[in-house]
């Protein structure tokens, strides 16, 4: 999990992107504005570490981005190299890695 900014229409929110083995959720204190994606239902994860952005793309949905409130793409990094990591897996039908 990591805390986030995720900016949209309306401006931005502050809350936490949580991934287990079943998908992502997105978390805030607006219901309108959490959500969850399967793992198997998200097209991409993108992190652009230069304009410290997290972008997730549902399949046939919509895109949301996410930054650090502390504007530290390390954070945005990282999550996005364990999560990649760990879908990989889990889809090809791996048990997870054990720390």
């Amino acid at each position: 999990e990591i805390h986030v900014v995720h900016n949209h229409r309306m401006g931005p929110c502050k809350g936490r992107l949580v991934a287990t083995r079943q998908g992502m959720r997105y978390e805030t204190s607006d219901d309108s504005d959490s959500f969850y994606v399967a793992l198997g239902d998200f097209e991409s994860l993108e992190v652009d570490y230069l304009k410290k952005n997290l972008k997730l793309k549902i399949k046939k949905g919509r895109t949301f981005d996410f930054t650090d409130p502390e504007g530290n793409a390390d954070h945005l990094f990282v999550f996005h190299r364990d999560v990649v990591k760990a879908r990989e897996r889990l889809l090809k039908g791996d048990p997870p890695a054990t720390p």
